[in-house]
């Protein structure tokens, strides 16, 4: 008995899983490889950008996902019907957000080393203004010693 009900459960879970499933088709204004990779890294700084400062994003009414489509000039839903249609084949969606990784990664090492040349530079700078300042303090004590020098001399020539 225990026998034929398990027997019958796994035809039950076997009929429900071989059923039919709808693939999505390719649409016809598929959003090429490149390009897509390009609308999902913007997306992806802007929201970032968003989820900082989302006080002045409000404030202002800011639509980002609206900027990034009319730049790349694609609509919603071609967005949505080309990121389905990626979905569905593992390795175009791995390598699109490989791609998408990878540029993120590039731009942020760029932008790291950017920050960091810049700090040595604001160290360099003050740096260069602290000896600025301490030749300058030597420099009016050597002119107010050779003034005193001056009034010395001119005092005893007298």
């Amino acid at each position: 008995m225990k026998f034929s009900k398990t027997i019958c459960l796994f035809l039950l879970i076997g009929v429900f899983a071989c059923q039919d499933v709808d693939k999505a088709e390719k649409p016809e204004n598929l959003i090429p490889e490149s390009k897509m990779v390009n609308v999902l890294v913007d997306l992806l700084k802007l929201d970032g950008a968003e989820s900082m400062s989302s006080i002045e994003f409000e404030k202002r009414d800011v639509k980002t996902k609206e900027l990034i489509f009319k730049k790349y000039q694609v609509d919603s839903l071609q967005f949505v019907k080309s990121t389905e249609y990626y979905a569905e084949n593992f390795k175009t969606n791995q390598r699109i957000y490989d791609s998408v990784q990878a540029r993120l990664e590039r731009e942020k090492t760029l932008l790291d080393s950017l920050v960091k040349e810049e700090r040595e530079q604001s160290k360099e700078e003050k740096d260069l203004k602290k000896i600025g300042k301490e030749k300058f303090k030597s420099f009016t004590k050597n002119v107010e010693v050779k003034k005193d020098l001056e009034v010395d001399s001119t005092k005893t020539i007298k």
